[in-house]
């Protein structure tokens, strides 16, 4: 059933509210007894700048700040940073949204709309995006189309990771974590002068935790007399390292050379059957509905007999050397990165029940009527990727009213990735006994992708007096994609039979201008316009050679942006405000979707469409303030208002849960809730024996949020609200932290992620309610 709602939020309702509202300039580190605001310092403008006079929309969180609140992943970073949404797929799809801007593409040929930079390196494939938040200076998130000088592909807005470089002192610092589910969490840092103008730095991060998704089929063994794998799923189980070493061979001269590893080594991600009141349910919710008890409010249960799995492992090397010269500083920034990836997810059971009376189908007739059909078999990725950038950019350091930069960029991505899908067909015929319709004979699209992409970027600020400056960039980017691939097709033809080999190239200038006005010390005005743009590529897994060979086209963004960044209260108080409108122009869209001929019930297939246009409007705001000593309290806010266009079902294909309309126009784009909001406030006394003790609650809600172009309920994540609770003890000495934690302490039951097939959703379930300690120390 399709769901509709009046679109009554409207920019010209929020314009009046400017004035008195704001985004917050990230959170400072939280001490005893705090006064002031502490200034942050960013590099959103590839130059070190006070956040609250940058004409960006930027939120960055310190490392002590992540620490202070147990954020561990960009999970955490999203759930605090205003119009910030992320969704997983499986492990390694992570799904970045900003504003309602991301994507799920995941083909050898397709790119991510929201990228991930460490130490400013690209990070373009999404098996490489999600991981382990350690040993991090802070993390920047710019919101909106950065098609200057982050460039490539950033049409919906940028993470940038920075890690602490190796310290000129002694640094040393453990943590170690224990928690509920077995959660042990183990980091640590080792950080100092190595020799005269050489110092050096290696750090860890190792965290396990049990699976909080279980299978019930433990209470029916007797259809499992081989034995099975039940094993719990959404566990942690992931190890990273970092080794840098930073050379200063004469004041003018500063080279850094950092090695990272990571791995992951999980179970798979089975899902949650979701079907909210009203909807047409499928087989599957209405099997679990069944065998489980009061399955309605087990969101944490399911039917399966194997989990699948998912690892990876990426390491990299990144060389940047610093060059003064003069009023301008030459840089150099050397990347190279390797990510392998391999997953499966089981659809179903992996294999048929063969009308033994045995078997996870065997067990699903029992409560199915005669002549169901009950699909199985798997979904599974080989993914390979070699990344290589080089960046070379000067910047002024003057002191002049003009200030500029200006660079070259160059990156090229080879990729391998094979994807299977086998779907097998079974059919009830009664109480334990099935017919094997079709065998699980898996089909396979063997792609191969190299990108080549070449840019030239610059962009000055110009102050006309001490108050007013104008900012203009613009980068000119041409990008090449040249893909081979194979298709061998499966019964049910959801992967095609084709040879391919093709390529295509696109460019494109992005431009950028604002303006700026520092009222007072305290207020800080801009205006700014913005393009970004997203290169074409071709879509992941084909039904047939067209889809395969036909690359989609670009996407454009378009932003116009007033913000404003004020200081209250002898800076107590920061709050600001980010008033915005952005239009999009041929949107790339992947969405499953049903062949028109293919009879009810039939699997979906994949398909990356370009839709016309999309409107995305809202305000954010962020407040950060210290009304007291002692008391610190920080909050964002979202707002949005999203739409379609002139965006339709293509042409041969249905959506694959009923009641669907041909136009998608005035639905709402994915990730996208109409309000989010989170709210922390602390409070910090000094005991009478020199230590310290602080309480924390951090709450947050969450509007419903779309996950497929038709707007259904059954696909959406439902709203929700959650809450942290941290109690932290500080010695007297202030090197030692003891810190007891509970995470979503109300036991809160909600999702992370969702999407339809066959008129159910595949939700994926959040944690529940999980505790522990927390003991860290650093020398000091």
């Amino acid at each position: 059933m399709l769901k509709t709602r009046n679109r009554v939020f409207r920019l010209s309702a929020l314009s009046a509210a400017i004035s008195s509202l704001s985004i917050l300039a990230a959170p400072a580190v939280v001490h005893a007894q705090p006064s002031m605001l502490e200034e942050v310092i960013v590099t959103a403008n590839r130059r070190e700048e006070s956040l609250q006079s940058v004409p960006l929309a930027v939120t960055a969180s310190s490392g002590e700040m992540m620490q202070a609140q147990g954020i561990v992943d960009i999970k955490g970073i999203s759930e605090r940073t205003p119009g910030f949404t992320m969704g997983t797929f499986n492990p390694g799809q992570p799904q970045l949204y900003i504003r309602g801007i991301g994507s799920n593409e995941d083909g050898a040929g397709g790119d991510q709309s929201v990228i991930v930079f460490i130490d400013e390196v690209y990070i373009g494939r999404a098996a490489g995006m999600e991981v382990d938040l350690f040993d991090l200076e802070r993390v920047e998130v710019l919101r909106g189309p950065q098609g200057t000088l982050f460039g490539k592909n950033v049409v919906g807005g940028a993470v940038n990771m920075i890690t602490t470089k190796p310290s000129e002192e002694t640094d040393l610092a453990v943590e170690a974590s224990y928690g509920n589910y077995e959660a042990l969490t183990l980091r640590g840092r080792a950080s100092g002068q190595l020799s005269d103008g050489v110092f050096g730095k290696v750090s860890f991060s190792t965290r396990r935790r049990d699976g909080y998704f279980e299978s019930d089929i433990g209470n029916y063994a007797e259809f499992f007399p081989n034995g099975y794998d039940g094993a719990d799923a959404l566990d942690v189980h992931s190890d990273s390292m970092r080794a840098a070493l930073r050379f200063l061979p004469s004041d003018n001269l500063e080279v850094n050379i950092t090695g990272s590893y990571a791995k992951v080594d999980k179970e798979g991600q089975p899902e949650y059957y979701f079907a909210p009141e009203g909807i047409n349910p499928g087989y599957s919710y209405t099997v679990n509905n069944a065998l489980i008890n009061n399955y309605k409010d087990e969101i944490h249960k399911g039917i399966y007999d194997d989990p699948g799995f998912f690892e990876s492992e990426s390491w990299s090397l990144t060389g940047r050397v610093d060059y003064d010269m003069g009023d301008m500083r030459l840089t150099s920034l050397t990347s190279f990165r390797n990510v392998e990836a391999e997953n499966q997810d089981i659809i179903g059971s992996l294999t048929s029940s063969g009308g033994t009376g045995t078997g996870l189908n065997a067990l699903w007739s029992t409560v199915l009527p005669p002549g169901t059909v009950i699909l199985y078999g798997d979904n599974a990725y080989e993914d390979e990727s070699d990344t290589f950038t080089q960046e070379l950019r000067l910047t002024s350091t003057g002191d002049g009213p003009l200030q500029w930069v200006a660079g070259l960029y160059f990156m090229t991505e080879e990729t391998d990735r094979i994807e299977s899908l086998g779907i097998g067909v079974d059919v009830a015929l009664g109480p334990g006994i099935v017919l094997g319709a079709v065998p699980r004979i898996p089909g396979s699209d063997d792609q191969h992708n190299e990108t080549t992409s070449y840019a030239g970027f610059g962009q000055l600020t110009y102050d006309f007096t001490d108050q007013l400056s104008l900012t203009v960039g613009a980068r000119y980017t041409w990008e090449e994609k040249e893909i081979s691939r194979v298709g061998i097709g499966d019964p049910l033809g959801l992967v095609g039979t084709f040879v391919v080999d093709t390529d295509e190239n696109w460019d494109e200038l992005t431009k950028k201008a604002s303006l700026d006005y520092q009222m007072t010390d305290d207020v800080f005005f801009y205006l700014s316009y913005s393009e970004g743009f997203k290169s074409g590529g071709y879509q992941g897994t084909a039904s047939n050679e067209l889809a395969a060979s036909t690359p989609f086209e670009p996407e454009f963004a378009t932003l116009y942006e007033f913000g404003a960044k004020t200081q209250w209260f002898d800076n107590r108080v920061r709050l600001n405000a980010a008033l915005f409108y952005t239009e999009y122009e041929d949107l790339q869209i992947l969405q499953a979707l049903v062949p028109e001929d293919a009879p009810q019930g039939a699997p979906s297939v994949l398909v990356t469409q370009n839709a016309s246009d999309a409107e995305v409007q809202g305000l954010e705001l962020e407040l950060s303030a210290s009304p007291v000593d002692g008391l610190t309290i920080q909050g964002s806010a979202a707002w949005l208002d999203t739409q379609y266009e002139n965006f339709g079902v293509p042409a041969g294909y249905r959506p694959p849960v009923q009641g669907a309309g041909p136009s998608r126009d005035g639905n709402e784009l994915r990730n996208a809730p109409d309000l989010a909001w989170n709210i922390l406030v602390r409070y910090d006394w000094e005991l009478s024996n020199g230590g310290g003790l602080a309480a924390q609650v951090d709450w947050r809600h969450k509007d419903l949020v779309w996950q497929d172009p038709d707007n259904f309920e059954v696909a959406a994540v439902p709203e929700y609200d959650v809450g942290d609770f941290r109690l932290i003890y500080t010695t007297p000495e202030g090197n030692v932290r003891v810190t007891g934690w509970v995470t979503n302490f109300t036991d809160e039951e909600y999702f992370l992620h969702n999407y339809p097939l066959n008129n159910t959703g595949f939700a994926t379930p959040a944690a529940p309610r999980m505790y522990g300690l927390t003991v860290s120390w650093e020398n000091l």
